[in-house]
């Protein structure tokens, strides 16, 4: 449900405490006339008015994952826009969408890169599948065996599940004993890969002012996390351009589960079961 609503209180409200989450999902996503069917029209209707298309095809490029805004403004099929600027900040301030700075690790200043994410669950879930099916919905002909059944939908979550670990980011420093006041620079992480370095792409860095680099890996699977993940993340730590003196710890915040042989491992510093964000 939280992957779904993002957790935001109006949406958990038509909750039916009655029924498990997968009877929810479907009658509050898939059920004609339903709440959160006709809520994506509410939002940009109400909000946005004239120029809701505008703000609309923006949403949608950043449906499949966070862009900068060089991609934006070519995937929109225009030059470098103020008012395509105008468009995403006003996004940002609505809650939608969030600036996500990558920084330089011998400083913890702020880089020129940023990227923009989609940080409204509901809104990626409407689009991938709510208005795919909106027709079938509206003629009361959609019907499906289960959730996990649906396209694409486990690489989807995890970009859900990503959401919900990066809006929750107290947690996870709590869960690794930093206090905010040490954290120097702390975001997903990227570098361009150029001649001196390769490319990097960390879900969620933290940078420490005593020199610790932790790197999070958020992973979201239906089946316990394989070793290979370990593999994965050397790879990484491997990529990132880190001056000397920094130390690198692996953390793997995860749901349902890990092979006891990644626990075995001692590779990571710490394994997070984000589910115990509830206890």
């Amino acid at each position: 449900m939280l992957s779904v609503t993002g957790g935001i209180p109006r949406y958990l409200e038509e909750i039916d405490p009655c029924l498990d989450a997968e009877s929810n999902i479907k009658n509050l996503c898939f059920t004609k006339g339903a709440f959160l069917v006709e809520e994506f029209e509410r939002i940009f209707s109400t909000l946005f008015l004239r120029e809701s298309e505008s703000y609309q095809k923006i949403v949608r490029i950043l449906a499949d994952g966070s862009k900068e805004f060089t991609e934006i403004s070519k995937e929109l099929g225009v030059e470098h826009s103020g008012r395509i600027f105008q468009y995403i900040e006003e996004l940002q301030l609505a809650g939608f969408v969030q600036r996500q700075w990558s920084w330089h690790l011998n400083t913890g200043l702020d880089s020129r890169l940023s990227r923009y994410r989609l940080s409204d669950n509901y809104l990626r879930f409407y689009l991938k599948y709510i208005e795919k099916y909106k027709t079938k919905i509206d003629r009361r002909s959609f019907d499906f065996k289960s959730l996990s059944a649906l396209p694409g939908w486990e690489s989807m979550m995890a970009l859900q599940f990503e959401n919900l670990v990066l809006n929750n980011r107290g947690f996870i420093w709590k869960t690794l004993g930093i206090k905010p006041e040490e954290i120097l620079s702390e975001n997903p992480f990227f570098q361009h890969q150029t001649k001196a370095q390769k490319g990097c792409q960390i879900d969620y860095l933290i940078q420490t002012r005593f020199g610790s680099l932790y790197i999070c890996e958020i992973k979201f699977s239906k089946n316990p996390v394989s070793p290979s993940i370990i593999e994965q993340v050397q790879q990484k730590i491997d990529r990132i351009k880190k001056p000397k003196g920094l130390s690198c710890r692996p953390v793997l915040i995860h749901v349902g589960g890990v092979h006891s042989d990644v626990e075995d491992s001692g590779f990571f510093s710490e394994i997070i079961d984000f589910g115990e964000i509830f206890n």
